[in-house]
């Protein structure tokens, strides 16, 4: 793979955002193996799990299923999605200040 290909190579000239599901995941699992890269790697979680839905669900022991990945880096996609979804969660509870308060008010500058 060209150097320019690479997953974080593309994130640093694209953003995070533009990436698609397994380059995302390529840069949580970091390296390879000797036969797989990051990314072949990811392609192989994501397809096995069900993208990332089933990825979010998934428990270290069915990550570890998957040819390439062991307890360590089994522990590190889990931890990456328990904080997505602690994230998510919170974002969820983060409400917009109610029309007429003076959060609301604030947020909205001088006249």
């Amino acid at each position: 793979m060209k150097a320019e290909d690479r997953p974080r190579e593309r994130m640093v000239r694209m953003g995070v955002r533009r990436l698609r599901d397994a380059e995302v995941l390529a840069l949580v699992i970091g390296s390879g193996t000797r036969d797989a890269s990051s990314l072949e790697l990811a392609q192989s979680i994501l397809k096995r799990l069900g993208g990332p839905a089933g990825l979010q669900l998934a428990e270290p022991g069915e990550l570890q299923e998957v040819p390439g990945v062991g307890a360590a880096l089994a522990a590190r996609i889990a931890g990456a999605m328990e904080l997505a979804r602690r994230a998510a969660l919170r974002s969820a509870g983060a409400r917009p200040p109610r029309p007429g308060s003076a959060a609301a008010d604030a947020s909205h500058g001088p006249g």
